[in-house]
């Protein structure tokens, strides 16, 4: 007897126990899905916080040391003042030195360095400078769909008009120069186009930019007299060797004039997806790049900029640190970022082994971020049901999901996806016994969805 309507049951293999809290297999926080913190990292800011650690043989050598180094540079060596000199100067000169090396030289100042709390607290800010409120029509912003929810959110409470454009899945999730022309094209009835973002690696989409891609995007920008929104946040989890991140400054520089001294980019760094992963030290930078005046003197006067506690700024200044040969704290992040690189690159092969064999899944390959973003079947009985309800099809299906198994996953609805289509957003952090559960669970809900909805 088929199982009633809206009650997938037919699951082979043993039932699955399920809990009475949803468990959140969609993030992409680190911290949050059971990854383990550095604790070099956490021991240096212990003991920046609480100085008497510093004499302490519980704390190691070489983190005391980096502490004392850092509370040399505070007021009266101590962290619990504004200390102004620390975040204006001495913390924006070595995100500057890191950014060189990270794009192979090619030069930053420290004036150019924005410290904030994070991406979601400072982008309002940024998209809120193009606002003219006198004018007739508001400022528009292109976003991406899939892409951040976060992005649509700021661009409405700046007070501009989000403007989405799709990406191309059929070719890996990249940026279509044409698909965005036309987007530019349809929202100038109801908006001044102002403004591009671009979210590269994807989130929720796992792609990696390639060059060409990136040059054809810095050429569209020129053409139409947008600026450039990098959200770069999760470059630190770009893990395959073969296609490496590439900054949007790097590229634009190597591209060379005239587009190299006036195309105008703003880039984002957040603490919360770097390899550290910490997300509740709420700390992050931005990166100007031939902004024009209008727009980069608040950075530099706005008090009300939301900027980083003073532990969220000596977490990220830890991570600006040059590699030194036999520095401790060096060598722990270096094989913390290696165990990252791999745990990514292992999860997402497990994603793309395990759904791949399944009828009515697919999944691109990913190549960077935090989440696979696989596209899910949905027969059309299922679509009705989910529309009675007044539901998306995929929230629909997540529900049903975590009803039956306590597995709770992202539907593709809340990243925005192309018409007609079903995704899920799951997250690569999982530890790997946990994805490997996650994996199984979905594949035989999925299995059984189908059936008791065919």
């Amino acid at each position: 007897m088929a199982a009633a309507e809206g009650s997938p049951s037919g699951t082979s293999g043993p039932p699955m126990p399920v809990p009475t809290v949803p468990e959140d297999c969609s993030s992409d926080d680190a911290h949050a899905v059971g990854r383990t913190p550095l604790a070099v990292l956490r021991q240096v800011v212990a003991a920046c916080a609480c100085p008497q650690l510093l004499g302490s043989p519980a704390v190691p050598e070489a983190a005391r040391h980096r502490a004392r180094s850092i509370l040399q540079e505070m007021d009266a060596g101590n962290i619990g003042g504004y200390n102004h000199q620390h975040r204006a100067l001495g913390v924006p000169t070595r995100v500057a030195r890191f950014l060189e090396r990270r794009d192979g030289g090619v030069p930053c100042h420290p004036r150019d360095v924005v410290l904030c709390s994070g991406t979601a607290s400072i982008l309002p800010f940024v998209v809120s400078l193009v606002v003219d409120e006198a004018a007739a029509q508001p400022a528009g912003v292109l976003v991406p769909v899939p892409g951040p929810p976060l992005h649509r959110a700021a661009v409405g409470s700046a007070g501009a008009a989000a403007v989405p454009y799709p990406l191309a899945e059929e070719r890996g999730w990249g940026v279509d120069g044409e698909t965005v022309r036309r987007a530019l094209r349809g929202a100038r009835a109801r908006c001044r186009p102002k403004v591009l973002c671009v979210v590269n690696p994807g989130d929720p989409t796992g792609h990696v930019l390639s060059r060409q891609n990136m040059e054809d995007i810095i050429r569209l920008v020129d053409e139409e007299n947008l600026l450039l929104l990098a959200d770069e946040v999760q470059q630190e989890r770009a893990f395959l060797p073969g296609r490496p991140f590439l900054s949007f400054k790097r590229v634009l520089w190597e591209m060379g004039a005239p587009l190299a001294s006036t195309v105008q980019l703003v880039s984002f760094y957040s603490l919360s997806k770097s390899v550290a992963g910490e997300s509740g030290f709420r700390a992050g930078f931005l990166e100007l790049v031939n902004v024009e005046e209008g727009v980069a003197l608040p950075f530099q006067l706005a008090q009300s900029i939301p900027r980083p506690c003073v532990l969220g700024r000596i977490l990220l200044d830890l991570l600006m640190d040059p590699p030194e040969e036999g520095d401790p704290i060096q060598q722990a992040l270096e094989e913390h970022r290696q165990r990252l690189h791999h745990d990514l690159a292992r999860n997402a092969r497990r994603v793309q082994e395990v759904l791949g064999r399944v009828p009515g899944i697919r999944c691109h390959p990913v190549q960077g971020g935090a989440r696979a973003f696989p596209r899910i079947q949905l027969p059309p009985r299922a679509l009705r049901r989910a529309q009675a309800l007044g539901l998306e099809p995929d929230v629909f299906f997540c529900q049903k999901l975590r009803e039956a198994t306590g597995i709770a996953l992202a539907p593709g609805s809340q990243f925005g996806q192309p018409e007609g289509t079903h995704h899920l957003g799951l997250s690569l952090l999982l530890p790997a016994e946990t994805l490997e559960r996650v994996l199984l669970a979905l594949t035989r809900f999925h299995a059984a969805f189908l059936r008791d909805f065919s």
